[in-house]
């Protein structure tokens, strides 16, 4: 497993109910029930193409014309990391980061969202950390964060 330098871009792939005449909408990065991370798609690596290929031809909702359109949100991995979430006048100790997940795709990967070293689900309840909160708060930074861009499937 390769790590994700913090140099590298990293895309998450909309699905074209997430943008709205051409934002982000933010619910393109939430967490679905018990969902530990956000995927994206990292640039870098050499399967990139063919990866985004394969997805978009098995999930066609996320193509936005029938030119083989799709948008992506671009986001930088070192701006990810340095993500910080307040609660109150308090800084949290949540960690977001960027992880290699290739078991099916080579560049795909994850955003994880860890509060006191552990990953936070979608639909999480704990009576000891605001956990609906936090994730909130991660979503508007990565929506904050997202550069939105058009781009054409490579065959």
């Amino acid at each position: 497993m390769q790590d994700v330098s913090n140099t590298e871009k990293i895309v998450r792939i909309l699905h074209r109910d997430w943008v709205v005449e051409g934002q982000v909408q933010i619910n393109a990065f939430s967490l679905r029930l018990n969902e530990t991370y956000i995927s994206v798609n990292r640039p870098a690596i050499s399967s990139f193409f063919d990866d985004v290929l394969d997805f978009i031809t098995k999930h066609q909702d996320f193509l936005i014309s029938e030119n083989s359109s799709y948008q992506q949100a671009s986001l930088g991995v070192g701006d990810v990391r340095n993500i910080k979430i307040e609660l109150g006048k308090d800084v949290a100790d949540v960690v977001v980061e960027v992880e290699p997940r290739d078991k099916n795709y080579l560049s795909h990967a994850g955003i994880f969202t860890r509060c006191d070293g552990k990953n936070l689900k979608g639909g999480q309840q704990d009576k000891h950390i605001p956990v609906a909160a936090i994730l909130q708060k991660v979503q508007y930074k990565l929506l904050q964060l997202s550069h939105v861009e058009v781009c054409k499937i490579k065959k």
